[in-house]
């Protein structure tokens, strides 16, 4: 089992090393504000313990920890289906131990929505799982 990071804002953990341009690109992109100037509040974290670690596998390293071991209600994790995939869509994983939604994936651009939403518990996370896999299993808005 992976450590959860002791981070102050949802972590966006680094799990594939092999593009270390499109990490920087990737890190633009979820940092990037929105038009109506919001931006995902979240810390890059790297570790190279998750290297090659398939979708079941990254679900199983982080336990559902939230709300009463761990600060944050998801991580998000960029492996190698985000570095292979065109739309570079990331890994979100609910850690909510009252909510056993599937974890799904989300384009970039999209991963302020998630995160603002769950903090504000305005929507959970089942709700953006169920969103994602009706398109396909990427949440695109």
């Amino acid at each position: 089992m992976a450590y959860l990071p002791d981070t102050h804002r949802v972590p966006v953990i680094r799990a594939d090393f092999s593009d270390d341009a499109l990490w920087a690109q990737l890190q633009e992109e979820i940092s990037k504000e929105t038009e109506k100037g919001f931006g995902a509040n979240v810390e890059f974290v790297e570790d190279p313990r998750l290297a090659g670690l398939d979708v079941p596998a990254l679900v199983r390293a982080f336990p559902r920890a939230y709300p009463h071991e761990y600060n944050h209600p998801v991580v998000f994790v960029v492996d190698a289906v985000t570095v292979s995939s065109p739309e570079h869509p990331i890994l979100a994983i609910g850690l909510n131990e009252r909510d056993a939604a599937e974890p799904f994936r989300v384009v970039p651009g999209e991963l302020d929505s998630i995160e603002t939403n769950l903090l504000i518990s305005n929507v959970d996370f089942s709700e953006f799982a169920r969103a994602a896999h009706r398109s396909g299993g990427v949440y695109r808005g």
